[in-house]
């Protein structure tokens, strides 16, 4: 599995700045949150930046 493919998974940090403080939950738990209201959190990465995007529906999908 790809490091990108494991930052959702929780307690997951990567190597860049190890000593750095926190849990790695922060993007676990933020994934969660938009799958539970039928949303998701993407990235896409290249040499110069990371960027997320959260989507969420217009309406809730019951």
């Amino acid at each position: 599995m790809r490091k990108r493919d494991r930052l959702f998974q929780p307690f997951f940090r990567g190597a860049a700045l190890p000593n750095r403080d926190g849990l790695g939950l922060g993007l676990f738990i933020a994934s969660e949150i938009a799958k539970a209201h039928g949303g998701k959190l993407e990235v896409s990465s290249n040499t110069e930046e990371t960027c997320f995007t959260f989507r969420m529906p217009m309406h809730n999908p019951s």
